[in-house]
């Protein structure tokens, strides 16, 4: 090596050890093993001194006696292998993928030759079996996530996954809660310690591979209890540069169906918004029709409302019932019913005070109108290849960068129409010698969203509640926003506006000892930022003028601090409108939230393949959390209105693990055991006397209060410091917890194509931050709402897995595992409660369990071939409840009754879940070929259809005793299409694809959501309206008796709807939240070279 060279390559090394010095994360599974023997492919014996080298790197082995080899440390990926021995003819084996936790095995045969230099070319069979693997795992490769339909983010790929659901936005696997799934990329922990969940935004275009973890795995990983989500990316490759670039948009269309919701004649704004109805009133216009009275709001009409308005008021100040129904258009955001206007009689409109709007009114009405159409737009890209110009010098250098850039437009239109996401990715590979690699990942993300978090009601910002952004499908927000659910409806500053910026950056080192032994450090540091602006954003120039009424933007912007006077007239708070129980304004409130929560790790991992039998490997890890959680909520200026969530905690967890994979006569063992130490942040917490009225009521404040809980400091906690050192104990030392897990599986063949697997493991995580140093303050009201609890023990989980994987033909797989999950000790709510009733709080316990059981069935065919996908089904039980006080007096005899303790078991029913992704394609070269294309090649139809069984509920109007679950909702099923067609234009790889969500378009209802009905008396009348079975029962006579018309026997279904020949049916109030996603259809294009 020349010292120019030297000093180079000295100058890289010193360079990423210094910015391992700022950038401290855990390294997964990044890396595997190839294995396999090599024979001759005449007499079939082993071939001793054979070399086996991988392409493209320093990775290599030659077999030993038994013709068998063994290369460790191999980079997920897609490789070429070179096998060469003098006396045989040279193979180069393309096609094999090396996949995280999971070993490739090579059965090699070599033809004896007597011309030296001959190679042929063959392509690996693929392991499709894995007999090492002893639990659950699938591994999805970037080809599959580009094929798949509907697919535009890693998560929409999973949630199609046997075992994996969706939860309040966030992904769960297996039953499981949000906190207990992981997710790592390139070895980095990927996930949101405050609120509570594992982070998939990743682009596509820089996935080599996903493998996901759903059983028991091996001890090396920690902190996760129900799976783990393990995200490889590429790295760049040294033979020229290559990408991928895509971009695909939909059409312009409502996310859902039904009426626009500023549709002025919709189930809701009819009343008083429809010409025919809202100015005589409802009761007059709908005197002969008592079903419309009972689907619409209750309105006396604009006439006796603007009479009612003038009394007492100046001429110039009064209101035409017209102007007060175009106010009302106004601030429900909607375009007036022109028609239905012109229409009315001469004398009505004579009495209304009717007069044509100019054209320029009539535009500011357009512009002011609320749409919830929108174009979602999608781009993924990323490129790399040798490092320019100085790639070399460093160790040949490589680079991946990828960018994914995404806008969703909301179900419903809130303070922001839609959401922005941006994503990049950056990974720098160097092999400065033959024995040391240097990784370094980088990730940026910005999104622009909406929080979920109400101000007003002091929403709890974690995974459980009110935590992270607002889901796309955000109507059970929106239905559920106060306590009289459609009050402010239509005040579009109601959600605070969120951003969230998140910077992740790892060093990786990985070090070859020997060929059988390596190592690898790793470093990583991430950090998540909200903003959430706060303040009044109204703007208050004048726009329009209806009759005494200036108008200018309301209800958008918000105003919750400044003059509500317009011009002389003074707006009333909330903007009610009389007659009506809508309000506009007023009750946004401020959402300040500045949390800044970092997770600093390293870790350590040494492996050495001892020798045939045994691959051994331990290591450490240290994970540092600092959470800055500077959030509080405000309603208006007065300081009772003031809710705290302001904290600063530095937990931290430190585990050893050591693993062998045993191998004895083709059954193998993966035996380890894990030890962790739970460090919960230090300091103390106010257990001392949890009856302490002086502490915990409402404490007097003034507005000094907003600048004080601005600066991130914690006023009610001042408090608690001061009185403990008057009175010690009140406040207690946080405890801390060391935790054993023992991990084992097995797996062994059954026959040649088939094996089975058995899984035994302990596993321990944190109980969400959330639940451990959240609290929720009000001042000068109410005082402490929840109190969390630091002392939480981790949460245990005991999983079982039984499993058989058969290739029963060619390529088709069919694996079937069924497991069990006793989960104990997890969080659950205590309630603690004086007898006086003035002090009244939420903690947390130890005392919550779940019983979790399951059957998965998955077929699959991954080849590439004419014909490939998979098919899975899932069928799951679960149960849970408590298993210690749920409530906790200050009368300590009543702690003793049995009635406090009880279990308050539930138990879910089971929902077989059906999907199946198949994928027909043509070869590349199939057909006639025109222009270097050939016209019937390089297609590819992907179907993938979903089915799952409806939501039990109880619908029980004889108030039977343990009657629930009696009855279900409708299944749900839906059929997606994905058509693709690639060719080359001007040397690049072009594919063209039409990409279709609900591509029947079916209408599936979400009645078991409860939000197309007004209310529960709603819900009930349109259950006992439906003649059901249930109701041929004579039980039901006096039911019948004291309601004419309902509880009448047949053979309706739940979800049955009023028609012709069933217009006894009582439809919910609200049918613009009756049906979802309608179809939805993309065009894309995606370049790749």
């Amino acid at each position: 090596m020349n010292q120019k060279n030297l000093s180079v390559k000295l100058l890289f090394l010193s360079l990423l050890l210094l910015s391992i010095l700022f950038t401290n994360a855990t390294i997964a599974q990044t890396r595997s093993r190839i294995l396999g023997v090599v024979k001759d492919s005449q007499n079939k014996e082993a071939l001793v001194g054979v070399t086996v080298m991988v392409k493209g790197t320093y990775l290599g082995a030659a077999t030993d006696f038994d013709g068998k080899f063994i290369i460790i440390n191999v980079p997920v990926g897609t490789y070429e292998m070179q096998i060469s021995m003098i006396g045989y003819t040279a193979k180069t084996l393309r096609g094999v993928v090396v996949s995280a936790d999971r070993v490739t095995s090579l059965d090699i045969q070599l033809d004896p030759t007597t011309v030296q230099g001959q190679e042929v070319v063959v392509t690996a069979k693929a392991d499709e079996l894995h007999k090492e693997v002893s639990n659950t795992q699938m591994v999805v490769s970037s080809d599959q996530l580009q094929e798949a339909s509907g697919v535009r983010q890693i998560n929409a790929f999973l949630q199609k996954m046997p075992g994996i659901s969706e939860s309040n936005g966030f992904l769960t696997i297996r039953g499981g809660s949000a906190d207990q799934t992981g997710t790592m990329v390139n070895g980095l922990a990927y996930n949101n310690a405050a609120v509570g969940n594992a982070e998939t935004s990743i682009p596509m275009s820089a996935v080599e591979q996903i493998s996901l973890l759903s059983g028991g795995y091996n001890a090396e990983y920690g902190n996760f209890r129900s799976g783990l989500i393990n995200v490889t990316t590429k790295s760049g490759s040294q033979d020229g540069y290559h990408g991928t670039f895509s971009y695909s948009r939909n059409n312009e269309h409502m996310k859902r169906f039904g009426d626009s919701f500023y549709d002025a004649n919709n189930d809701l704004l009819k009343s008083f918004l429809s010409p025919s109805v809202g100015f005589v009133g409802t009761n007059t216009a709908w005197a002969d029709d008592p079903y419309m009275r009972s689907q619409h709001i209750v309105f006396p009409g604009w006439i006796s409302q603007a009479k009612a308005y003038n009394t007492g008021k100046p001429v110039n100040q009064q209101a035409a019932p017209y102007d007060m129904f175009l106010l009302a258009n106004w601030l429900h955001m909607t375009v007036p019913d022109y028609k239905g206007l012109a229409s009315l009689s001469d004398d009505m409109k004579k009495t209304i005070g009717y007069y044509e709007l100019s054209d320029t009114q009539k535009k500011a009405f357009e512009d002011h109108h609320m749409t919830e159409e929108g174009v979602d737009w999608n781009f993924d890209g990323g490129f790399g290849g040798p490092i320019p110009f100085i790639g070399k010098e460093l160790g040949n250098a490589t680079f991946y960068i990828s960018n994914s850039s995404t806008e969703q437009y909301y179900v419903m239109p809130v303070v922001r129409k839609s959401q922005f996401s941006y994503t990049t990715l950056g990974t720098v590979k160097a092999q400065p010698t033959e024995n040391i690699t240097f990784t370094y990942n980088g990730l940026w993300k910005r999104q622009q969203g909406v929080s979920p978090a109400r101000p007003p009601q002091g929403d709890a910002p974690n995974a459980g509640n009110s935590g992270g952004f607002m889901s796309i499908d955000n109507v059970r927000h929106v239905a559920t926003r106060t306590e009289s659910p459609l009050k402010y409806a239509y005040d579009p500053p109601f959600f605070p506006l969120l951003d969230q910026t998140t910077m992740m950056h790892g060093v990786t080192i990985n070090h070859v000892l020997s060929p059988k032994t390596f190592y690898e450090l790793s470093f990583s540091y991430l950090t998540i930022k909200n903003d959430s602006p706060i303040g009044d954003n109204r703007d208050s120039s004048v726009i329009n003028q209806i009759g005494p009424f200036p108008l200018t933007e309301l209800p958008y912007g918000k105003l919750q601090f400044g003059s509500r006077s317009v011009r002389g007239t003074t707006y009333p708070i909330y903007l009610a409108l009389p007659g009506l129980t809508f309000a506009y304004g007023s009750k946004e409130g401020d959402l300040y939230d500045r949390t800044k929560t970092s997770q600093a790790r390293v870790k350590f991992d040494i492996a050495s393949q001892l020798d045939d039998h045994h691959y051994l490997k331990g290591g450490f890890e240290y994970n540092h959390i600092n959470m800055n959680h500077n959030f509080w909520e405000k309603w208006n200026t007065n300081a009772y209105n003031a809710y705290e969530f302001n904290f600063q905690r530095t937990p931290s967890q430190t585990g050893l693990y050591i693993q062998d994979q045993i191998n004895y006569n083709e059954i193998v063992a993966n035996v380890g055991v894990r030890v962790d130490y739970y460090y919960n942040g230090g300091g103390k917490w106010p257990t001392g006397d949890p009856f302490n009225e002086s502490m915990f009521r409402p404490q007097k404040v003034d507005t000094s209060l907003f600048r004080y809980l601005a600066s991130g400091k914690s006023y009610i906690w001042d408090i608690w410091e001061a009185y403990d050192k008057e009175h010690p104990g009140f406040l207690e030392p946080i405890k801390n917890f060391l935790t054993v897990s023992p991990r084992i599986g097995v797996s062994f063949p059954i026959t040649t194509d088939s094996k089975f697997y058995f899984n035994y493991g302990h596993f321990r995580s944190n109980p969400p931050y959330y639940t451990m140093y959240q609290y929720r303050y009000r001042y000068d009201k109410n005082g402490l709402y929840d109190m969390s609890n630091p002392n939480l023990e981790p949460p245990r989980t005991i999983s079982y897995e039984l499993g058989v994987a058969y290739n029963f033909y060619e390529n088709y797989i069919m694996q079937i595992s069924g497991y069990s999950k006793d989960v104990t000790g997890e969080a659950g709510r205590v309630t603690y409660k004086n007898a006086a009733g003035t002090l009244n709080y939420n903690n947390q316990a130890n005392n919550r369990y779940e019983d979790i059981q399951g059957l998965e069935i998955n077929i699959s065919k991954n080849d590439n071939s004419w014909l490939s996908g998979w098919l899975n089904f899932n069928y799951m039980l679960k149960k849970d409840g408590l298993s210690g006080r749920s409530l906790v007096t200050d009368v300590t005899i009543n702690n003793d009754q049995a009635g406090l303790y009880a279990g308050n078991e539930t138990k879910t029913l089971p929902q077989p879940e059906l999907n199946a992704n198949i994928t027909f394609r043509s070869p590349d070269d199939f057909g006639p070929a025109f222009l270097d294309n050939h016209i019937l090649g390089g297609w590819d139809l992907t179907l993938f259809a979903t089915y799952s069984a409806g939501d039990y509920f109880t619908w029980n109007p004889l108030g039977k005793l343990h009657y629930t679950n009696n009855m279900q909702w409708q299944d749900y099923y839906m059929l997606d299409l994905k058509l693709s067609k690639t060719f080359n234009l001007a040397g690049l790889k072009t594919t063209i694809f039409l990409d279709i969500s609900n591509l029947l378009n079916i209408k599936v209802d979400q009645m078991n959501n409860g939000y197309a009905f007004a209310d529960a008396t709603d819900r009930s009348k349109y259950l006992a309206s439906l003649h059901l079975p249930m109701y041929n029962s004579a039980e039901y006579d006096n039911l019948r008796k004291a309601n004419a018309g309902y509880y009448i026997g047949g053979n309706d279904k739940i979800g049955d709807l009023r028609s012709a020949d069933k217009s006894y049916i009582d439809d919910p109030n609200y049918n613009f939240w009756l049906y979802k996603q309608p179809r939805d259809i993309w065009f894309g294009v995606r370049v790749d070279f």
